[in-house]
């Protein structure tokens, strides 16, 4: 087991996201705390929609430069265009506004705290781990990309 695999935490964003997305549905269930009324929670699917294509543009853009998607696997290439164009982790960006959208959807209070768990879990636990990496894999290149491009949005 190499050093990157030992610090690694068990618990990744996929995990979290699943996790959270799972636990607020069953919160919508039990205990309904309605703030959005119809028509509005249909804004919730355009959300879903635009996170999960985020997402999947994403990952597409990963597979086609073969470097590893998982966080705490070593990238093997720095990625900038797509969406790494306007905001260097699309992947948690995705993530969270499909979150988002699901929350809007279910239009309850509870199912809004999804996306708030999910960002602050990444924010704090996983990008400054992966800005360090980066940093020492890919050098000037990535910090210049760092000063162009915003961390979220």
């Amino acid at each position: 087991m190499n050093k990157m695999e030992e610090s690694h935490p068990k618990i990744l964003p996929p995990h979290m996201a699943i996790g959270s997305l799972i636990v607020v549905i069953a919160l919508h269930y039990l205990f309904p705390t309605p703030i959005i009324a119809k028509p509005f929670n249909y804004f919730g699917i355009l959300f879903f929609v635009i996170g999960l294509l985020i997402l999947f543009l994403s990952f597409g853009l990963f597979k086609r430069k073969e470097t590893p998607i998982l966080p705490g696997q070593k990238p093997t290439a720095l990625v900038i265009e797509g969406p790494y164009k306007f905001t260097r982790n699309p992947m948690y960006l995705g993530v969270t506004t499909a979150l988002l959208g699901i929350a809007i959807y279910l239009g309850d209070l509870l199912a809004f705290l999804s996306p708030i768990v999910f960002f602050v879990f990444v924010s704090i636990r996983f990008i400054p781990r992966e800005e360090k990496l980066m940093e020492k894999l890919f050098g000037k290149k990535y910090l210049n990309y760092k000063k162009r491009v915003r961390r979220w949005i």
